[in-house]
């Protein structure tokens, strides 16, 4: 299936088989990988949308095809500008940067620069504009990171109060998780 027709696919109505359809592209490896991540960057709103939640299937389920585009994943993202979109990546950030990532991935995520990553997870952390489920993302993925950059949790945690006040409840309940975590973390060191 080439770029145009996986858009085209993409932008059919929803249907209650939309997902068994997306995950049937997927495992019948007739997509080039490098496709979805242009129809994130590209495409319609709602193709995009769903290019991205292919992208995170991929990521969470088959980590040998999808561990080859870590890269781009790290490239791409800062030329996200559609919000569902960017939840999906940030989601992904937060999976690749936990503790309990896949195997697959320890390699490709060992050469990652993450200061720019770290600067774009922090100003969207920040931005009023931020859906609050991608900020919720960030927030785990800085968490995450504190463990490699230790400067990260004395810097996630007044910035976490600060948030706490603006947000939804359920940035509050990953926010308590979160402080609990990063203040343990601080006390160790």
């Amino acid at each position: 299936m080439d770029k145009e027709e996986l858009s085209i696919a993409l932008l059919q109505p929803v249907q209650l088989q939309m997902v068994s359809k997306l995950v049937g592209l997927l495992e019948s490896n007739d997509i080039n990988i490098g496709d979805i991540f242009y129809l994130c960057l590209h495409g319609k709103k709602q193709s995009a949308f769903r290019a991205a939640w292919m992208l995170e299937h991929l990521m969470v389920n088959q980590p040998q095809e999808f561990a080859p585009f870590i890269a781009t994943l790290f490239h791409t993202l800062p030329l996200v500008e559609n919000q569902s979109v960017l939840r999906h990546y940030v989601k992904i950030i937060s999976l690749l940067t936990d503790k309990k990532v896949q195997s697959a991935y320890m390699a490709p995520i060992a050469i990652i620069d993450f200061n720019p990553i770290i600067e774009l997870l922090f100003n969207w952390l920040l931005d009023d504009c931020t859906l609050v489920a991608t900020k919720v993302h960030c927030m785990q993925s800085l968490a995450n990171l504190s463990s490699r950059f230790q400067w990260i949790g004395t810097e996630l945690l007044p910035t976490i109060s600060y948030l706490e006040s603006k947000e939804s409840i359920a940035f509050f309940a990953r926010a308590k998780v979160i402080k609990k975590t990063l203040l343990k973390q601080i006390q160790n060191t």
